[in-house]
């Protein structure tokens, strides 16, 4: 099992309606992407709980590690994160293991300026 995560770093005037408007219509294009286990799509918006920035960085956990691979060199996926952002650094980190629950209905995105706890 691998852990992966990229953070692209955005403007401060960014307007980061596009970056949900991203996730929203383009996000499920990767729930049948093989060897993916599960896919997180954050974000930091400047001046919302804290955050001094603009950020978006997915956050992907894969059951294989090759398929992690393809994922970063042999397609569409990251390769229209290249397109549209440049290339960022993809941090990753080796996990003990992974085990698939009952599906879930999509999650929807957390409200603007509204604290997790």
């Amino acid at each position: 099992m691998l852990a992966m995560q990229y953070q692209i770093t955005l403007p401060a005037d960014y307007d980061m309606g596009i970056i949900r408007e991203r996730v929203a219509t383009r996000g499920f294009a990767l729930d049948q992407y093989p060897g993916l286990g599960l896919k997180a799509y954050l974000i930091r918006e400047a001046g919302v709980n804290g955050s001094a920035v603009n950020q978006y960085a997915p956050f992907y956990l894969w059951n294989a590690p090759l398929a992690a691979g393809t994922f970063l060199w042999g397609g569409d996926g990251f390769g229209n994160i290249v397109r549209d952002f440049g290339r960022p650094v993809a941090q990753t980190w080796v996990g003990a293991g992974f085990a698939r629950g009952p599906p879930a209905t999509r999650l929807r995105p957390w409200p603007c300026g509204r604290s997790s706890t």
